[in-house]
């Protein structure tokens, strides 16, 4: 699709391949507030796992100024606009990481969708699953369907795990927010944290696909597993077909001194 500087509100312009989609998020971030799942403290340490173009970070700059965040997106056309998008607002704090997440250190084939970078993904056969579905539902959502996914490119992306980011960071005391949304590699990305890391997570909320089903419940027993008290939503946006769903988990932590 190309890159383009589009105005999202007055005074407020972004990059973006997919430009339909990036409104979307622009929406569901900034004006249905979807990720206002606690209230955090000033200097918050934030992890954005599947960043897009930034939308997620841009609001949370916005709004915790002094925050740190670490971003993560592995498709390299996409990367390149979260790094432009950070350099366009100016943003103090952000770490950008070109990769993926995931169980160990290695390189796999990524399916990127031009038409809809968001929903590009290391599992693929999810989003042919919701070909389907969508084709099932009407004529208007197997369009869009076609048009979201019937081009693609795979394109090799370095897969890391999260704790790799942060071992050794002596300044980390808490990771006040956990964000996830990563395309059918949510258990993988979340399973890849050591404990010693898990331990300082006092809130995690993760968007999960559970078209391959088992997918939600196994989240939600790994977030109860680690003290989290979860509320699971599905989004106003998903038809009840296609399971989409928002799981918000709150607990309390020390932290390290």
């Amino acid at each position: 699709m190309g890159k383009q500087l589009v105005e999202f509100a007055p005074g407020f312009s972004a990059y973006a391949g997919g430009v339909e989609e990036t409104h979307f998020f622009y929406r569901e971030i900034f004006q249905d507030h979807a990720y206002d799942v606690a209230k955090l403290p000033e200097n918050a340490f934030i992890i954005d796992a599947g960043a897009n173009v930034g939308m997620f970070t841009l609001y949370m700059k916005k709004k915790y100024p002094s925050s740190t965040i670490l971003a993560f997106e592995p498709a390299p056309e996409t990367f390149e606009m979260l790094s432009e998008n950070v350099k366009l607002h100016k943003l103090k704090g952000v770490e950008l990481h070109e990769c993926a997440l995931g169980a160990e250190d290695t390189t796999q084939k990524f399916t990127f969708y031009p038409t809809v970078p968001g929903n590009s993904t290391l599992v693929p056969e999810e989003k042919e699953i919701v070909r389907e579905v969508f084709r099932e539902l009407s004529d208007d959502w197997a369009d869009s369907a076609e048009r979201m996914y019937s081009t693609l490119q795979e394109i090799p992306v370095r897969v890391r795990p999260l704790s790799h980011f942060l071992n050794g960071r002596k300044d980390l005391k808490n990771i006040d927010l956990l964000k996830v949304d990563v395309e059918g590699v949510e258990l993988e990305t979340l399973r890849s944290l050591e404990e010693v890391h898990w331990a300082l997570v006092s809130n995690v909320v993760v968007e999960v696909c559970d078209l391959r089903e088992g997918r939600l419940d196994a989240l939600e027993s790994l977030l109860r597993s680690k003290g989290f008290r979860l509320r699971t939503e599905s989004p106003p946006w998903s038809p009840s077909e296609g399971k989409m769903f928002m799981v918000i988990g709150h607990r309390d932590v020390l932290g390290l001194p």
